[in-house]
């Protein structure tokens, strides 16, 4: 688990953004949370970003996995099971029962489909905090028993929002 000492240097959302997820006014880019996923995997063996291509507008498309240090140990094993599990093809009952007790759940969140729509990517930056350093049982359990794999569904359009909002808040 996490101990006190890393959680202090795993930075928060607002070390990284100058400002809270979800405050009044603030907007942060897809810049901002792509750095800041960066340096969560810098801080934190529970966060691997990984780069699946480039945008249409020459960004990096990123997923990250968030999970125990003994979880992401064993990703390819659990990405192996959830992959036989999904195709099914050749198991018998007996054969996925046991895949099944062995794997762990796999909970892929996305956030910011459509960029108007704001705060589900805004809330994946909080959520890779929260999941990382809770110390509470649940957050504990979460991180021993799922696999999260958190992305940014539309980084242009996050952006994009974001350099219109900034210079045009207070305005009519």
């Amino acid at each position: 688990g996490t101990t006190a000492a890393s959680a202090q240097k795993i930075p928060t959302p607002e070390d990284a953004l100058g400002f809270r997820v979800g405050a009044d006014f603030h907007l942060a880019s897809y810049q901002q949370a792509y750095t800041y996923f960066k340096a969560l995997e810098q801080a934190s063996p529970m966060i691997k970003v990984h780069e699946v291509g480039k945008t249409p507008m020459g960004n990096p498309m990123i997923y990250a996995v968030i999970t125990s240090e003994a979880n992401m140990a064993k990703l390819d094993r659990y990405q192996e099971i959830t992959r036989r599990l999904s195709l099914v093809k050749g198991l018998t009952d007996e054969q996925a029962r046991a895949l099944a007790a062995e794997g762990k759940v796999v909970v892929y969140i996305d956030g910011g489909l459509h960029a108007d729509e704001c705060a589900p990517a805004q809330h994946n930056i909080q959520l890779a905090y929260d999941v990382l350093t809770g110390t509470d049982p649940a957050t504990r359990a979460i991180r021993d028993n799922v696999i999260l794999v958190l992305v940014f569904a539309n980084p242009d359009g996050m952006d994009m929002l974001a350099a219109w909002y900034h210079p045009n808040v207070g305005t009519p």
